[in-house]
């Protein structure tokens, strides 16, 4: 059962890089459901006429104090000196950084290696340089495609392995084009990758810049060896931090590489479910909360991952928000508030980060990601799911929120002249304080998010003095609200008190079209009150 529950995992950490056909829940399912794909697997080979073994004649070594590179010169999974030289220094980096540096446990590798069949030297881990789209699998379990590396525990549940793409190309599948390799006196033939895997970020090529492409991939896939030593088992809830955090780790540890970027938008696509909801039409979402850790990381501390994976080892059948739970409590941090802090920078996303303070920022380049998405709503009633957060714009600043069951924290963000002020509603009285900061600023975001069993947010706005928005007012209906029940009428005035109109209303709000404001009003400021007493408030006409 070890086995296969670590298997689920190792789907994962070889569909980093999926393009195209080729989804994390297709292979999920490949596991979960023991299908066999063995002419998938074979389309790339001659396998009437040849085996695995005739694809690769010498296997060449580089060793390190900790690592065993193996790689081939000619045939499918060529590559070059330079390329495994660059890959045994980067994964020696690995092994110091998360190992001896942050105290992790060491991956364990096999006696043998998996592909290429070779012996590894005692106490190595080994990592093989091949053509991932053509790894030794028969059955088409490890199938995949446009990926830079594959990560998978081997026959013997603490062992596991890692297989770096030789040249950052794929799509042999889709290439006629084949050529030859002859071991042993027998020709066989094969197809070669030949779309480059790029970096979106910076707009490049891996297959150009290699070098960069296996640091990322190298610090990313050592990261899953690792985390396999800390698993016994697996749940649903668990897969997606078993990516975002390898993913951010990425980022650590080589900042000026920025692929987890592209991921970005897919967390925000699936806006409202579950973090650790994997979707199957966007499965990149889990790259995606990389985010999450990168905040974590930098505002909590760096063996804090650590500290999730040892839970896990404990209590592997706990789901992920009680792994994260246990692992602040050193820090004396509520993972709610935590969350929510995260969701909060993370709405500030792009351009928008600009508009806080960099000190408060969740990596120095997040005025560089994507821009968050928000919902366009006039009237919001929240509800979310453990592990999720909605972002909402409304087109206007004064609204109530209905919080009516609402589980989880709220925080409303407004703007003015470029600069944002962020206020976490606490109690029935938050918005009651806000109410002139919310009719006065030039727009304002709604941030809704949820971890674990949370709590409620009894809103009550009933005691709000009554007015005028938006402010100051340039197109659209201008509204008035809270309006009291024991009144009829409103009076608008002029600046020095010259009776403009008065308004009859019948609920809490009154609202005046666009038409009808500019027909009784020119551009100026103007003063209103509930009833013919009593103290008026100021307000602002412009257009």
């Amino acid at each position: 059962m070890r086995f296969i529950a670590l298997l689920l995992i190792a789907s994962f950490s070889f569909v980093h890089a999926y393009e195209g056909g080729c989804g994390t829940m297709q292979v999920l399912q490949n596991i979960i459901n023991k299908r066999k794909q063995p002419r998938l697997a074979s389309i790339k080979f001659d396998y009437e006429r040849c085996s695995y073994e005739q694809y690769y004649d010498s296997v060449y070594t580089i060793e390190t104090p900790h690592i065993q590179v193996l790689y081939v010169l000619n045939g499918p999974h060529a590559t070059t000196k330079a390329f495994a030289e660059s890959t045994a220094k980067s994964m020696e980096e690995a092994w110091n950084y998360y190992v001896n540096k942050l105290k992790m446990r060491a991956p364990k590798g096999p006696s043998v290696s998996h592909h290429y069949q070779h012996e590894v030297k005692e106490g190595l881990y080994p990592i093989e340089i091949i053509d991932v789209d053509q790894i030794r699998d028969p059955d088409g379990s490890y199938t995949c495609n446009a990926c830079f590396a594959l990560t998978i525990p081997l026959d013997d549940p603490t062992t596991s392995q890692i297989f770096l793409d030789n040249d950052f190309y794929y799509g042999a599948q889709n290439n006629y084009n084949k050529e030859e390799i002859t071991v042993n006196g027998t020709t066989c033939s094969y197809a070669k990758g030949y779309i480059p895997l790029r970096n979106s970020a910076h707009n490049f090529s891996y297959a150009d810049e290699w070098a960069k492409g296996i640091r990322l991939t190298v610090f990313h896939e050592f990261y899953h060896a690792i985390q396999l030593q800390y698993l016994n088992v697996i749940m649903d809830n668990h897969l997606f931090w078993f990516e975002a955090s390898a993913t951010g780790f990425e980022e650590i540890t080589n900042s000026d590489i920025d692929d987890y970027f592209s991921y970005i938008p897919s967390l925000f696509r699936d806006m409202g479910e579950p973090l650790s909801k994997i979707n199957q039409n966007n499965s990149h979402k889990i790259y995606g909360v990389s985010t999450f850790f990168l905040y974590l990381f930098n505002r909590v501390g760096n063996d804090f991952d650590r500290s999730i994976w040892e839970s896990f080892s404990k209590n592997p059948t706990k789901p992920f928000e009680y792994q994260f739970e246990t692992s602040l409590k050193p820090y004396h941090l509520d993972a709610d508030s935590v969350f929510h802090e995260y969701t909060v920078r993370l709405s500030l996303s792009g351009p928008k980060s600009k508009s806080i303070s960099k000190k408060e920022w969740i990596v120095d380049d997040q005025p560089e990601w994507p821009s968050a998405l928000f919902y366009d709503q006039d009237s919001i009633k929240p509800e979310l799911e453990s592990l999720a957060f909605k972002f909402y714009r409304t087109s206007n600043n004064y609204i109530e929120p209905d919080f009516t069951d609402f589980i989880g924290k709220a925080s409303v963000i407004t703007f003015n002249n470029g600069t944002a002020s962020i206020y976490t509603i606490q109690n029935t009285k938050t918005l009651d304080s806000l109410s002139s900061v919310l009719i006065t600023s030039d727009s304002t975001l709604w941030i809704f998010s949820r971890l674990g069993d949370s709590e409620t947010i009894p809103l009550v706005n009933k005691d709000a003095a009554p007015h005028a928005y938006p402010v100051p007012w340039r197109q659209g209906p201008l509204c008035f609200a809270p309006l009291p029940h024991d009144k009829k009428f409103i009076e608008i005035r002029t600046r020095r008190g010259d009776l403009v109109s008065q308004e009859k209303y019948l609920s809490n709000k009154y609202c005046l079209s666009e038409d009808k404001v500019k027909s009784m009003m020119a551009p100026g400021v103007y003063r209103f009150r509930v009833g013919n007493k009593g103290k008026t408030t100021s307000f602002m006409v412009m257009y």
